[in-house]
């Protein structure tokens, strides 16, 4: 890609705007801010960070990754791709904090999630027959971006009949969040990770590859329940939910496993600050499979989905501490900018951030079971999203292209 320059540059301003959406949030929850409908910014808040920031630069990651493996002209219609996405994201940003779910807002989702049917149309065209250990994560990523659309077809339809339930509507939109977070961002993720342990000579065997992809796989498949383990189901289905968490869990410390045998390659090939990114990372990823396999035992399920604090603390572990960072460190990884000290100090202000941000929805989470208010939370939390905002900035403005 010639101007993956551009492309990597516009999805870091990208993820700054979904950080300045969150300051605004976080504003009128702080203080009084009359003008601004709290739902409608959290729509688009929420709406941009999925398709303007994570699905944009997976695209263009996935985009790198096809670059020698299939001809330069092939790749021109994921560029389109690419364009139809960015569009349909800053579409949605306006026409959401107009007026919420209206035909502008619903007619730029709808363009952005039939984009993701296209791309992963094109991707398994383009690669069968070719033998990758990244190609099953990322087809398979796509493949639950896909299936994730019938959550959001289910909850229009529910809108646009007026036949919702509380129940129905509940279902609907954890199966669309399900798999987006556990299935399109954590596949991707980890076939970007996969891919760049083989580029510095990572010892990953095929076997284990295809071991870890299927354990995962089923586990994200079935695991789905997870999310609506307070509707009543049979016995059977409830030992198969937990029986995939197992399986889930297993690929997750085999991948570890695949890491921790890999770390000398990676001392001699990644800096300090880079290893310590993916440390951070895995221990994201770490907590969130803890969670997700404490979340079998009912008490702790009905614990979890009966407290909004609990629920916002784990979707921003895997959406921020998880997936952003991790894709932000690929965006420096590529070698494509120079690692300035500016650049440096923006990533460590941008980890303290969100760091700070998921020990404040965490405690919030825990004290929130006693029913114990923390004081000047909102204002905290303000402060906190203030401080990841202008790293970001930081970042952008200071990001400059390697001289050839």
């Amino acid at each position: 890609m010639k101007n993956i320059n551009f492309w990597l540059r516009f999805s870091v301003l990208n993820f700054f705007l979904v950080a300045v959406l969150g300051v605004l949030m976080r504003y009128k929850i702080a203080y009084s801010l009359p003008i601004v409908d709290q739902k409608h910014v959290q729509e688009a808040h929420s709406h941009f960070a999925f398709y303007g920031w994570i699905t944009q630069i997976i695209y263009v990651l996935i985009i790198r990754y096809l670059h020698g493996i299939i001809p330069e002209n092939q790749l021109k219609k994921y560029h389109t791709l690419l364009i139809v996405n960015a569009v349909s994201a800053y579409v949605m940003v306006p026409s959401f904090i107009y007026n919420g779910y209206f035909w502008l807002s619903i007619v730029a989702s709808t363009a952005a999630l039939l984009t993701s049917f296209v791309f992963f149309f094109f991707l398994l065209r383009d690669l069968k027959g070719k033998q990758n250990l990244a190609k099953p994560w990322f087809l398979g990523g796509l493949f639950f971006a896909v299936i994730s659309s019938v959550g959001v077809f289910g909850l229009s339809y529910m809108m646009s009949s007026g036949n919702m339930t509380q129940n129905l509507y509940l279902a609907s939109t954890y199966y669309y969040l399900h798999f987006q977070y556990n299935g399109f961002f954590i596949f991707s993720c980890i076939g970007l990770l996969i891919h760049s342990l083989k580029q510095i000579g990572a010892e990953v065997s095929e076997k284990d590859n295809k071991m870890i992809f299927w354990l995962m796989f089923i586990g994200c498949l079935i695991g789905f329940g997870l999310s609506v383990l307070w509707m009543k189901m049979p016995m059977l289905i409830f030992i198969a939910i937990i029986l995939a968490t197992i399986a889930q869990t297993i690929g997750a410390v085999k991948l570890y496993l695949v890491v921790k045998k890999n770390w000398t390659k990676l001392v001699l090939n990644y800096s300090a600050l880079q290893r310590f990114v993916l440390m951070y990372v895995g221990f994201a990823f770490f907590a969130k499979t803890v969670l997700q396999l404490g979340s079998t035992i009912p008490a702790l399920s009905q614990f979890a989905f009966g407290f909004r604090n609990v629920v916002i603390a784990y979707l921003h572990l895997i959406l921020l501490m998880c997936v952003s960072v991790f894709l932000i460190n690929q965006i420096l990884a590529t070698n494509v900018f120079k690692m300035t000290k500016p650049v440096i100090t923006g990533l460590k202000l941008l980890l303290l951030g969100i760091f700070l941000n998921e020990a404040v929805l965490g405690l919030m989470g825990i004290f929130s079971i006693k029913y114990i208010s923390i004081p000047y939370t909102p204002e905290i939390l303000l402060a906190v999203s203030l401080l990841m905002m202008f790293s970001l900035l930081i970042i952008f403005f200071n990001l400059k292209k390697k001289d050839l």
